[in-house]
């Protein structure tokens, strides 16, 4: 029984007697010095080779902001208008006359404008793309681009590349496809404007002619001279409020190809047609025929005169070739590399070498004290692990 208790007290001071204490941490750094050190140094200087040996990579930023010019939208009055103050987030067409900023990152986006980049500076090459696979090539691109939205609403374009020289180039001709694929854009959309625009004049000039005749055949047979003067004015505020009605008709009808979704301006346009449309049913449609055929000739020279500036602006933008967007900051080729950042590379391998090897030496200790505390208990785990070991590699 005295023995039995002896034993228990030896345990009990062998156990006191590895308790881990600070003179234990620090015997065990110095114990282990040699390996952390070696450590250390070794993955440290094997940091600093691998970062001299990694390519560097210089980035190139140019700066656009959009235009402000609307072209034909700046005619169209209410539409224009609401046109000119969209949301960001609205889409909207016509993106060759500042439409919107996102869609100028739609366009830098698109894939025409990134083929483009790839094809003219040979980036399969550049990148090594095996097997000259476009795709990847295009995927290489973008992972070395970024477009961005600043708070000013001007645009971003920034570049990786590894030739300083290279980069500011990519970066440039960026802008210039956003310039060229706007203008595309734009005159495609002038020239839908332009055709539906000219397809109502033409619709217009010809129920005029028809009116004309119809008066002028009128005349003849009844050998009646129409004398509008005595209602000049009743037939003149017809005519401008037909005419209006014909400009709010073209405007809510490219408001409508050109807007997705719901829109405020379309209801309101809507409303002023309904209006309109009110007002010109308080009118009297019946009179005398001479009467009724001059006053329809009025409305629709009116409208031919509404529609007229239009058209001619229409044309104008069809025509249109010149810059759409405004150059801020030309991207130069940079003095300094962006990455590979060594300093960090080695700073950071270093502490790490350094924290594995502190946790691989405590741990070994730690395994050690273990042994010699229970050394049956650690036997019987050893013999688990290589019962385990065995049975894996059956």
């Amino acid at each position: 029984m005295d023995e039995k208790q002896d034993t228990i007290r030896d345990d009990h001071a062998n156990e006191g007697d590895h308790k881990v204490n600070f003179l234990d941490y620090v015997s065990i750094l110095v114990k282990w010095r040699k390996f952390i050190a070696i450590n250390f140094v070794v993955v440290t200087l094997g940091a600093v080779i691998i970062s001299l040996l990694l390519p560097k990579w210089y980035k190139a930023t140019a700066s656009i902001l959009p235009p402000k010019d609307q072209g034909l939208f700046s005619s169209l009055g209410v539409a224009g208008s609401v046109l000119k103050g969209l949301a960001p987030n609205q889409r909207i067409g016509g993106l060759g006359q500042k439409t919107g900023t996102y869609n100028f990152l739609a366009i830098l986006k698109s894939r025409s404008a990134m083929e483009a980049v790839v094809r003219k500076f040979d980036l399969m090459n550049e990148y090594d793309v095996s097997d000259s696979s476009m795709e990847k090539a295009l995927e290489e691109l973008q992972d070395n681009v970024s477009f961005e939205v600043q708070d000013d609403d001007n645009i971003t374009v920034e570049v990786l590349d590894k030739s300083p020289q290279r980069v500011a180039e990519i970066a440039n001709y960026f802008v210039e496809q956003l310039n060229t694929i706007s203008n595309q854009l734009g005159t495609r959309e002038a020239r839908n404007n332009r055709e539906f625009i000219e397809k109502r004049i033409g619709e217009s000039k010809d129920e005029l002619r028809r009116t004309e005749d119809a008066l002028k055949a009128y005349q003849e047979k009844s050998g009646v001279m129409v004398a509008p003067e005595q209602n000049s004015s009743s037939i003149s505020a017809i005519a401008e409020m037909y005419g209006m009605k014909a400009k709010k008709e073209v405007e809510l009808a490219i408001l409508r190809r050109t807007v997705t979704g719901e829109n405020a301006m379309i209801r309101q346009l809507e409303v002023e047609l309904s209006e309109l449309n009110k007002k010109l049913g308080t009118f009297p449609q019946v009179g005398l025929e001479s009467f009724r055929l001059y006053r329809d000739a009025a409305i629709q020279q009116k409208v031919v005169e509404y529609l007229i500036p239009l058209y001619e602006q229409a044309k104008i933008d069809e025509q249109k070739d010149t810059p759409v967007i405004l150059v801020l900051d030309k991207a130069v080729p940079p003095e300094r590399k962006f990455k590979p950042k060594r300093s960090i590379i080695v700073i950071s391998s270093g502490l790490s070498a350094l924290l594995l090897s502190l946790v691989a030496a405590f741990l070994v200790e730690r395994v050690h004290q273990f042994r010699h505390i229970d050394p049956s208990r650690f036997q019987m785990i050893s013999r688990l692990f290589h019962w385990r070991s065995e049975i894996t590699e059956r």
